[in-house]
């Protein structure tokens, strides 16, 4: 597990330092979302420096994010929005996720998808199609990070 550090951020930008750190984390099987949210909250406590706040259920433009990521940066102060899902395999629970990431307006404001478990892969592909301008433009607010599930 890395430190994410200041100069990093400052030379890259906080969502892809953050979403490259998030491809690392590997929880243990938990029996809820909410559980998995406590172990990545722990985790970005880990990870992130001092100064920086992670908040869960934060509510903020209108919304509750599942965490959210207040930055004090070098240079310039920035935040991030994450949605957590587990085991996106029906569509019902695609157009719910569908609902709380419009919430939190990932055109305007930088947004991290974390799919956690087993994801259906045509339901990933119809999301990372909704938001290919967020996540590959010029200036991306958005990733989607998939994240397996060990046993223990």
């Amino acid at each position: 597990m890395r430190k994410i550090e200041k100069l990093s951020v400052t030379w890259s930008g906080l969502l892809p330092v953050i979403a490259k750190s998030l491809e690392e984390w590997r929880p243990p099987k938990q029996k809820s979302e909410i559980a998995y949210r406590d172990n990545l909250l722990f985790y970005m406590r880990e990870i992130l420096p001092e100064d920086a706040n992670i908040e869960k259920e934060f509510r903020h433009r209108g919304t509750t994010m599942d965490l959210w990521l207040g930055w004090k940066g070098m240079i310039a102060n920035d935040e991030l929005a994450f949605e957590l899902k587990i085991n996106l395999k029906k569509k019902s629970d695609f157009d719910r996720l569908i609902g709380q990431i419009e919430g939190l307006d990932p055109r305007k404001n930088k947004t991290v998808v974390v799919l956690i478990g087993n994801t259906d892969p045509t339901l990933l592909f119809r999301l990372k199609e909704k938001y290919r301008n967020e996540i590959e433009g010029n200036f991306p607010t958005m990733a989607i990070i998939t994240i397996p599930v060990t046993e223990e």
